[in-house]
């Protein structure tokens, strides 16, 4: 058996705990790695669960990479739940190492039980965890953006414990006029080789900004990838350049939606995001939207509440495994650079 991304699934195969996915089945449960032919059925569970459809070619995109893992829960033939995972290089206080946001849990509605220690669910994270994820296994952190329900439920059973919460600030796009950018292009996929070098840079000098934080790693195949290979959504990418040198000032990546548009990333060569915000604003009323939204880490507020923004709470948690051997939560408190784009699903 091949998981999704070729490394053998074989019993020697074995996670940080000794097992294998497959130890975890029980009676009535197959449960294993996700394999390609999978697919149809993981898509059909997911279009039954969520009001967002995902089509193969979104779910090739997601999870039919070198980085993506997958368990499912199988019941006399039949696929009832599935437990997914999107890898990623970060760096980790100024260090290189690996992550994994958990996505794509589900359990289909007829089998839905009290989640205990012997439901699928269970079965599938402990799967997931105990193999993918802490010292030994191939992602060092599991991290996520669960519901405040979903948290609480996984620290319950063992699977993960808060560390921190994400805020969503707005701005209200008014009537004042705001300075025109220079040298400003969109990225593309047809031009995107010729500012490839310039985004990678780019992505070199923010990340020294945060060499004490844990940070997603954004350089252009991570661009290039997440935004404009993605199969469902629409992205603009925009980059800034020096009038006379060329060289790359700040780049955004922004949705538009009707009347709001979203500021999905920013990569500066400081952490001063003013000049950076009021672009994105300029450009978000370019699109006729009266409003800019986004998404931060609690401890990056201050550097996004800028220009009278609006500031709230998500019901969202940024998680800790706890189930497999690895790093203490209670080091990893806030400790993470978020933004909409480290989503699997904004």
């Amino acid at each position: 058996m091949e998981s999704l991304t070729g490394m053998a699934s074989e019993p020697s195969a074995k996670g940080a705990h000794g097992k294998t996915p497959e130890s975890y089945s029980a009676a009535c449960y197959d449960i294993r790695p996700a394999i390609p032919e999978d697919a149809e059925a993981i898509c059909a569970l997911f279009n039954k669960i969520f009001p967002d459809e995902m089509s193969l070619s979104h779910w090739q995109w997601k999870y039919q990479r070198e980085q993506s893992r997958a368990i499912v829960a199988y019941r006399d033939g039949t696929l009832i739940a599935h437990y997914g995972g999107v890898g990623t290089d970060i760096l980790l206080e100024g260090g290189h190492s690996t992550a994994i946001q958990v996505a794509d849990l589900m359990v289909d509605p007829s089998e839905r039980q009290a989640v205990r220690r012997n439901s699928p669910f269970f079965l599938m994270a402990s799967a997931f965890l105990d193999n993918y994820v802490g010292y030994e296994n191939p992602f060092y952190l599991g991290y996520g953006f669960p519901s405040d329900r979903a948290m609480v439920l996984s620290d319950r059973l063992g699977l993960f414990t808060p560390i921190g919460i994400m805020h969503e600030i707005t701005w209200e796009i008014n009537g004042a006029d705001f300075p025109q950018a220079r040298n400003l292009t969109e990225i593309t996929q047809v031009n995107f080789a010729d500012y490839s070098d310039r985004i990678n840079s780019l992505w070199m000098r923010f990340s020294k900004n945060l060499a004490q934080r844990y940070v997603c790693k954004k350089d252009a195949a991570f661009i290039r990838w997440r935004y404009l290979e993605h199969p469902a959504k629409t992205y603009a990418i925009y980059l800034v350049t020096g009038r006379f040198t060329g060289k790359a000032k700040y780049l955004l990546v922004m949705r538009h939606d009707q009347q709001k548009s979203m500021l999905m990333d920013i990569l500066t060569p400081k952490l001063d995001l003013v000049p950076a915000i009021k672009l994105a604003k300029q450009l978000a009323r370019q699109q006729g939207n009266r409003k800019l939204v986004t998404w931060c880490s609690e401890t990056d507020i201050t550097r996004f509440q800028l220009d009278d923004a609006a500031n709230k709470i998500l019901p969202v948690a940024i998680p800790a495994n706890t189930r497999s051997p690895g790093p203490a939560p209670d080091n990893q408190m806030d400790k993470w650079w978020f933004m909409p784009g480290d989503t699997d699903y904004l």
